[in-house]
Order: C-alpha cells, then sequence, then structure tokens
C-alpha cells in the first residue's frame, strides 16, 4: 500500500515536471511595437559660435620675445576654439542629432 502511493506521488510529480518542460518550448508571442517619428525644432547654431577667429599676424624679423607673446595670443585662441566647439557639441547633443567624440 505504501509503495503505490509512493508510486502515485511520483507518477504526478513527473507528469508535472514534463508539463512544465513543455509549456516551457512553446512559442511565445513578440509585442507589437509600435514606431512614431518625433519632429523637432531645429535649434539654429548661435552666431558668435561659428564665426571665424582671427589670427594674429606674424611678423617678418621675430624676435624670441615677439614668438613668446604669439604663442601666448594662439594658445588664447585655441582656448577660445575649444570653448565654441564644446558650445556647438552641447546644442548638437540637445538636438538628438550625431555625438561628436571629442579629439
Amino acid at each position: 500500500m505504501k509503495s503505490s502511493a509512493i508510486w502515485r506521488r511520483t507518477s504526478a510529480l513527473s507528469l508535472l515536471l514534463t508539463a512544465m518542460l513543455l509549456t516551457g518550448c512553446a512559442t511565445q508571442q513578440n509585442p507589437q511595437v509600435e514606431y512614431r517619428t518625433v519632429k523637432q525644432q531645429n535649434l539654429p547654431i548661435p552666431a558668435e559660435l561659428t564665426t571665424p577667429i582671427d589670427v594674429p599676424p606674424v611678423p617678418d624679423s621675430m624676435t624670441f620675445g615677439d614668438s613668446v607673446s604669439l604663442n601666448a595670443e594662439l594658445y588664447g585662441l585655441l582656448g577660445q576654439c575649444n570653448i565654441d566647439r564644446a558650445g556647438i557639441r552641447k546644442i548638437e547633443e540637445k538636438k538628438g542629432g550625431a555625438s561628436f567624440a571629442p579629439n
């Protein structure tokens, strides 16, 4: 009598396990995806970010002191260019456009 009760429990567990395995292999339904195009306004890039930067003239006969002062001016202009590029990058990120990798 005990062995038949154990056999029934084992059979029931085996059937449950088999049923769970078979339902796990059933095809899953794909959720319906809806694609939408969202239009955003184009933000104009401010003129101060796109104006050309005037490069200081290089004198024909340059002394060491002139070279140092020219390098200081060029270094400042390079800093301004980097600030302008960062501003343009920020505007492009707000647009959601292509991301620019910093050089």
